[in-house]
């Protein structure tokens, strides 16, 4: 579970916090697409999958106004977190990857790595 945003933390501790957080939800679409794409899991897997995903990054930590605060705000408009209603953007869309890429962009600006872990499929 993601620690709430502590107030009175330097922006930077925040700002890591939420770049790892970016990078679960990173792991779990890749995981959950490769799974997908190989046949291991069908459609409802998948979209529970991406529920968790959208879950873990709106519960990411956000303080000020810097540029992953930033990042993060634009990412959390383009896919509400709990949604994948066909009205909203999904992971494969060209906004959601522009956003997801400007956060990583700023996750990287500040010094905090992010990126996915793939362990499924051998």
């Amino acid at each position: 579970m993601t620690p709430s945003p502590d107030r009175t933390a330097p922006a930077a501790a925040t700002d890591k916090v939420t770049c790892d957080t970016y990078s679960d939800m990173l792991t779990i679409l890749h995981n959950t697409d490769y799974s997908f794409y190989h046949n291991a899991i069908g459609p409802q897997e998948r979209t529970g999958w991406y529920d968790l995903a959208f879950r873990v990054i709106g519960r990411a930590p956000s303080v000020g106004d810097g540029p992953v605060a930033t990042a993060l705000a634009a990412l959390k408009q383009v896919h509400p977190p709990m949604s994948t209603s066909a009205s909203t953007q999904d992971p494969t869309s060209v906004a959601w990857g522009k956003a997801s890429l400007a956060l990583a962009a700023a996750c990287e600006a500040e010094g905090h790595q992010a990126g996915a872990t793939g362990f499924v499929g051998g």
